[in-house]
């Protein structure tokens, strides 16, 4: 364990470095910055329907997400962009982090370090879930940003903790359920798979739902979790039971120790 921890550090310093070089930081944080612009189309429309409809934008189809304009509709509405959007993108930043190195064919280089594997693959999943969570704090920004230059009203210290608190706790769930797709990239050894896989589980998420059972599904979890589907619908926001909740840890860390098993013993040659 400590020789684990004396070789975290500089396998962090690498991780976060290969990051830095990378043109897909910013492409995650132009996704997010898309997705909280469109939240506030969609309050812009509910504020001033007839300026949006001067300006060629169809208001009714704002209502589907709320009837009035407001902080706690526009943060119900980002809770949903995050839970939904952030399945992919967070899903695609561990797919990249993993798949990389088999694209990139930098993964003999990488095993040929005086480096344990389980090493490697504790350092890929801190980068990921750091890179995730960081971009979820990013999101919470625009949204002040937006909701302050719109004028939104009703807006309060509690409400706008409220939505930090529970842009949080959607996020870390989101970012949580998404470390499987990291093992799928690495036993897969290509993203095109891991990529698909994400796909795979939302439309399962959908199916599953319809059928009465989508509480038990891990991947829908975190939007039940915001209750934003209820509370725009006009519905008493349902908080998902903490025994729920205990299942997308328990997805969790199934999929890392999987991935540090794979990567330990698997033949990388």
């Amino acid at each position: 364990m400590n020789a684990i921890f004396k070789e975290l550090a500089p396998a962090l310093q690498v991780e976060f470095l290969k990051i830095r070089r990378s043109k897909t930081l910013w492409l995650t944080i132009l996704a997010f910055a898309v997705l909280t612009i469109i939240g506030g189309l969609f309050m812009f429309i509910l504020k001033d329907p007839e300026r949006a409809r001067q300006l060629g934008l169809i208001g009714a189809k704002a209502q589907i997400f709320g009837g009035t304009a407001d902080w706690l509709n526009f943060f119900n509405l980002m809770f949903l962009l995050v839970s939904i959007g952030g399945l992919i993108i967070f899903g695609f930043i561990f797919v990249w982090i993993f798949g990389r190195e088999y694209s990139d064919k930098t993964y003999y280089d990488m095993l040929s370090l005086p480096t344990s594997r389980v090493t490697i693959v504790i350092a890929k999943i801190i980068t990921a879930v750091y890179w995730s969570m960081a971009l979820i704090l990013l999101v919470f920004v625009f949204s002040l940003v937006i909701g302050l230059v719109l004028q939104l009203p009703e807006g309060s210290a509690a409400i706008i903790r409220h939505g930090l608190t529970l842009l949080l706790g959607t996020g870390a769930l989101t970012v949580v359920i998404c470390i499987p797709f990291g093992f799928v990239a690495s036993f897969t050894r290509s993203y095109l798979p891991a990529v698909g896989s994400i796909f795979l589980v939302m439309v399962l998420g959908q199916i599953i739902s319809q059928i009465g059972y989508g509480q038990y599904f891990p991947w829908n979890i975190p939007m039940m979790y915001s209750g934003a589907a209820q509370a725009l619908s006009g519905k008493q926001p349902l908080r998902s039971a903490l025994s729920v909740i205990y299942l997308v840890i328990l997805v969790g860390v199934i999929a890392i120790i999987v991935t540090g098993v794979w990567w330990r013993c698997a033949d990388q040659t």
